[in-house]
């Protein structure tokens, strides 16, 4: 048994020494320096087939770090996860095939992860009815290596604590590196607001971007925490790192992620309590007569700001001050997108425009009262608020659908934290709820689900949910 092993690992790096040696003479032949990646890509490969759970821890480490780049003005991709979620997506459908029974017993019975089909299929129903329908492919698609890859594969990979505790610390030590190195380079420009985007980049498109990943790691590492013994070194450096995150995100001058930190312990009683109901309805009631109240004889033309008086800040505090006052550009920028929004879903409020169709139709529906210095968008940047983004592109009906998901993510998971007995499963439950909370802030002023900063902790955070629910609903029988 194990000569035949061997002999298999021999041929294994004697065929990928090979295809090295010929892959950089190809590349100087031909200039095409790319083709020396063919044997890191056929490694990639093997390890997918051998092992594709060491690929998947891989592919979290490497997020993080992974940058953009732009093959054309239309094609572009994050390198280097992007193309391993892709690859990871063919093996996760393979291997689901030929071994079905090797997903938890009842997951894809379980209502959370039929609604979030539900969602999917409505995304390809209005990609299909887009009236661009080569882009809506293209954004669908995108949208099922998420979804496979970070939803069912981390079903299939990460089931255990300790499965999850490495899941921590792939993203972990490569995050914290990078905030490291970010915050020593805004040192150096002495903490700027007014060049807070340089300090992130390549890794980070914008502030807005790091922020997003920063303030969705930190609970996950106040679990993290939790699972060492105190006074240990592992505890307390966690500790060290926590107050880091804290810095890093007050350090990028994002207001949004301010406010998802400040909700983290309101949110854990409202789970703690069983409060999610009310509050959701509370919170849908709220957004709905804020909605009529500005669209009902267009009374949010009141708010339009003064052109010349809604400007760039260079200081932090200005810029906070000119938020209250409704003279700041984000602000602004973001409330002249949302009018956009709102008048193009009048032209297609069933099915929408179709994904990845705002930014090439939504300046015909502007209005110029709410115009600012920025409007411009080189960034090619969308709505700014994921819900606007899901009405314009997928309609009534696509928004509905993710409304009703997003209850279903927080009404089942507060029930699965009070149906969990074991302690530690409930620590788990409740990271992954408050995760959650952590990109739905997010969401509120971006649209970046589908991106690798933040999409991925989504569909990850479901499939844990519901895996640590359908084990102790085993426990549960077993002892009954």
């Amino acid at each position: 048994m194990n000569s035949a092993i061997d002999k298999t690992e021999l041929r294994a790096f004697a065929f990928l020494g090979t295809a090295t040696i010929f892959s950089v003479l190809a590349a100087f032949k031909t200039e095409l320096y790319y083709l020396a990646l063919i044997p890191f890509g056929l490694m990639i490969a093997y390890m997918a087939v051998i092992n594709f759970k060491l690929l998947y821890f891989f592919l979290l480490a490497v997020i993080p770090p992974s940058i953009e780049y732009s093959f054309s003005g239309s094609l572009g991709t994050d390198l280097p996860d992007e193309p391993m979620m892709i690859g990871l997506m063919f093996v996760t459908i393979i291997f689901i095939l030929s071994n079905y029974k090797s997903l938890p017993t009842g997951f894809f019975a379980n209502f959370l992860i039929i609604v979030l089909g539900v969602h999917v299929f409505w995304f390809f129903i209005s990609a299909i009815n887009s009236v661009n329908t080569v882009v809506s492919i293209k954004v669908f698609v995108a949208k099922l290596w998420y979804v496979i890859t970070f939803c069912f594969l981390t079903a299939l990979v990460v089931r255990t604590k300790k499965d999850l505790l490495t899941a921590f610390w792939c993203l972990f030590i490569p995050l914290t590196l990078l905030i490291i190195q970010v915050i020593a380079r805004h040192g150096l420009q002495g903490f700027s607001f007014e060049e807070i985007n340089k300090p992130m980049m390549p890794f980070f498109r914008n502030h807005v971007n790091y922020a997003a990943i920063v303030s969705i790691i930190f609970p996950f590492i106040l679990w993290a925490r939790g699972e060492y013994a105190k006074g240990s070194f592992i505890r307390r450096l966690l500790t060290a790192s926590a107050l880091l995150y804290i810095v890093a995100v007050y350090l990028s001058y994002t207001r949004t992620c301010y406010l998802a930190l400040a909700l983290i312990v309101p949110f854990y009683w409202v789970v703690r309590y069983q409060m999610m109901k009310p509050v959701l309805a509370i919170t849908a009631i709220g957004i709905t007569g804020v909605m009529l109240f500005l669209f009902t004889s267009n009374n949010y033309l009141k708010f339009a700001p003064e052109f010349q008086e809604t400007i760039i800040h260079d200081e932090f505090g200005a810029h906070l001050s000119s938020t209250f006052e409704g003279k700041d550009v984000s602000s602004m920028e973001r409330v002249y997108r949302w009018v956009a929004a709102t008048r193009m879903f009048k032209d297609h409020p069933y099915m929408g425009f179709g994904p990845g169709n705002f930014y090439p139709y939504y300046k015909s529906y502007t209005v110029t009262s709410f115009e600012t210095y920025v409007s411009d968008n080189p960034e090619r940047s969308t709505a700014h608020n994921y819900t606007l983004l899901l009405l314009t592109e997928q309609g009534a009906i696509g928004l509905a659908i993710f409304l009703f998901l997003t209850a279903v993510i927080f009404i089942y998971g507060e029930n699965v934290y009070h149906r969990i007995k074991d302690k530690d499963d409930k620590r788990i439950a409740m990271a992954m709820l408050v995760i959650l909370a952590m990109v739905y802030v997010n969401l509120t002023l971006s649209d970046m689900l589908e991106t690798d900063k933040v999409g991925p902790f989504f569909f990850i955070c479901i499939a844990v949910l519901v895996t640590v629910d359908i084990r102790n609903r085993k426990l549960f029988e077993a002892h009954s």
